[in-house]
């Protein structure tokens, strides 16, 4: 759940098929020596196994892989997935404890209405989702229905309980006029938390530390891999990455630093009441938008009759097509199959295309594919297709909404910074027994 926004946000329809495709992997055998069922942690009264804790790791490293983010998985990392498979369960265990329930329609009609903004109807959601996993749309509906309850959760025990002044209604509404409220924020954000009641040695030493990690990002490290490694923030394990903000949905201590960012820079360190910050404008766009991501494809045909009967490609052209990696070495295929009718392949250049546009068979082949390379020969009527991606590209396809609102707004605003707070306390109130024992490390 993204702790600085109030509203669930989902990518295409393809990139969540891609990431149940990747769970699909064999998950790694557990290390010789330790046992499969250990005891990992306790929170109060409940468990967590290492057999739970592995797979969560493994499901999140193939999550950073899919973001394009490299990381090592060590001692730190799993300490990191173990700390926010404790905060799952803390919510869980209060939303148990309040009996929160997402009804069946309330389900119903936020996976409607997914499927509805990714242009697909129930049944193709349903049937996609199961074809890149088996029971992979049950998974996707019980996700969805864990977000809700962790949505309905911060409106309970935060957004419920924040409340807002006239005077700051005013100052709002006096801001609003000179803000354009139509553009919306891509963040990524690095956060070393402070203790309540730091003492000054308390505050030094997180200041020391968010310090190394500014220093690292000014000789070129890369954001979402510091923010895997050192970041303390609840987004850390998504490479820090916030989402589409708007004006209205930034923290307070953010809002000015990100006016005066450029698109790719990061900003220098930001003081707050729980920590200090980095955050990163990764993109900027107006929010009645609608951006697609396209790819720019090249296609190869090589002229057979039997990929009908053939399981796999041949052993040459699968070697042929893994040693492409650049535009030029894709292009000699027309004088190394020269036999092939020039008309075959004339219009080779497929040119900017969305997923939704090209055939499932191209959109399948490409989804993981970075640009720069060729996919495997894929199999159609003609005979072997290679396809070749020279890069992507978010487009704005249509180029070309009060005092309520104002104090909806504002109490959103102030629920979204205080709400990683209340899961901090939450934390502290509970008996935690963690016992993957931290390793006090420097940078």
């Amino acid at each position: 759940m993204n702790l600085y926004h109030s509203h669930i946000t989902f990518s295409l329809i393809f990139s969540l098929i891609l990431w149940y495709s990747s769970s699909v992997q064999a998950e790694p055998k557990p290390e010789k020596g330790l046992l499969l069922d250990k005891i990992v942690a306790v929170v109060n009264d409940e468990l967590i196994l290492n057999s739970e804790l592995q797979k969560r790791i493994f499901k999140t490293k193939q999550d950073l892989q899919a973001r394009h983010v490299n990381t090592t998985p060590g001692p730190a990392f799993a300490l990191k997935v173990l700390d926010s498979m404790i905060i799952e369960k803390l919510q869980m265990q209060k939303i148990k404890q309040r009996g929160l329930q997402i009804s069946d329609e309330e389900l119903l009609n936020r996976i409607r209405d997914i499927a509805q903004r990714n242009k697909l109807t129930l049944v193709q959601l349903r049937e996609k989702l199961n074809l890149a996993r088996p029971n992979g749309f049950k998974l996707f509906r019980q996700n969805i229905r864990q977000q809700l309850l962790f949505r309905k959760l911060q409106q309970v025990e935060v957004f419920s309980r924040t409340q807002v002044t006239e005077g700051e209604i005013n100052n709002y509404l006096q801001r609003q006029s000179l803000v354009n409220h139509n553009e919306e924020y891509h963040l990524k954000h690095i956060v070393i938390n402070l203790p309540e009641s730091a003492t000054p040695k308390q505050r030094e030493a997180a200041k020391a530390k968010a310090k190394t990690i500014l220093e690292k990002l000014n000789r070129g490290e890369d954001f979402s891999q510091m923010a895997v490694r050192y970041s303390e923030g609840g987004k850390a394990l998504l490479g820090g990455d916030l989402g589409w903000l708007g004006n209205d949905e930034i923290p307070t201590f953010f809002a000015n630093r990100v006016q005066s960012l450029k698109v790719g820079e990061h900003s220098q360190l930001i003081k707050s009441p729980i920590g200090f910050h980095i955050i990163k404008l990764v993109g900027k766009r107006d929010k009645n938008s609608n951006i697609v991501k396209q790819y720019h494809l090249y296609r190869f045909i090589l002229l057979s009759d039997n990929t009908a009967k053939a399981k796999k490609p041949p052993k040459a052209l699968l070697e042929l097509s893994q040693k492409m990696n650049t535009l030029a070495a894709f292009k000699k295929l027309n004088s190394q199959f020269s036999d092939i009718p020039a008309d075959v392949n004339a219009n080779g250049n497929l040119g900017w295309q969305t997923l939704q546009e090209m055939p499932l068979s191209y959109a399948d082949a490409i989804s993981n594919l970075t640009p720069g390379h060729a996919t495997i020969p894929i199999a159609s009527e003609r005979g072997w297709e290679i396809l070749f991606l020279d890069g992507t590209r978010e487009q704005d396809m249509n180029i070309a909404n009060k005092r309520q609102q104002a104090m909806e707004t504002l109490r959103r605003k102030k629920a979204n910074e205080t709400y990683e707070i209340w899961l901090r306390r939450l934390k502290d109130d509970a008996l935690i027994d963690n016992r993957l024992a931290p390793e006090k490390k420097g940078l």
